[in-house]
């Protein structure tokens, strides 16, 4: 009736040696988790199309692509603090928060206007959008890999995996925390 990784994402939510009734809701919330990250995704790489990144160092400039790599880069410190020390619980709650409100609600509402109208916006704020875009999913996809293998493995092989040279997201490096890109003050905008 479920995925495996609707299950798996039902599963991660307790903590190591906690007891988790099974309720069908918490695992359709995991579904519904799927289907998000499905079509997020999707939205995301058809803007990412023509991005052409290849490694290239980039500062994202418009204030909401500041605000979203530095809450993500937050986001990549405590889940790999949180990985560390086995809380996958932790870091399953702190991603799936990150990318439902921040991510998918927020941020992803308010650059469509870039993404969609580069000729009234300027191709500078499309290619600032594209870069966030590119480097929040591709962040997301590998911090939840570990909890939901199969729709992130399906993800990363329609675009990520020609892009880093990496078979499979299970064999691509983990997002690293980048401290010059937290800004305080652009988060309280």
């Amino acid at each position: 009736k479920f995925s495996a990784d609707a299950i798996r994402f039902w599963a991660a939510t307790s903590r190591l040696g906690e007891d988790l009734p099974y309720q069908e809701k918490d695992v359709l919330t995991g579904q519904k988790f799927v289907t998000k990250l499905w079509n997020a995704s999707k939205f995301a790489l058809l803007h990412l199309e023509d991005h052409d990144d290849k490694g290239k160092e980039r500062k994202a400039a418009p204030v909401f692509d500041r605000w979203l790599l530095s809450k993500l880069h937050k986001v990549i410190k405590e889940s790999t603090n949180s990985f560390e020390h086995h809380e996958y619980a932790k870091t399953k709650s702190e991603v799936e928060n990150f990318f439902w409100h921040t991510f998918c609600d927020n941020y992803m509402e308010i650059v469509k206007d870039r993404l969609y109208n580069p000729d009234v916006r300027g191709k500078e704020e499309r290619t600032s959008a594209q870069y966030a875009l590119y480097t929040t999913l591709l962040s997301v996809l590998k911090m939840i890999a570990p909890i939901m293998p199969h729709i992130t493995e399906e993800i990363y092989g329609l675009y990520f995996a020609e892009k880093e040279g990496k078979k499979s997201i299970h064999l691509s490096a983990w997002p690293e925390y980048d401290q010059k890109l937290v800004d305080e003050k652009t988060e309280l905008v």
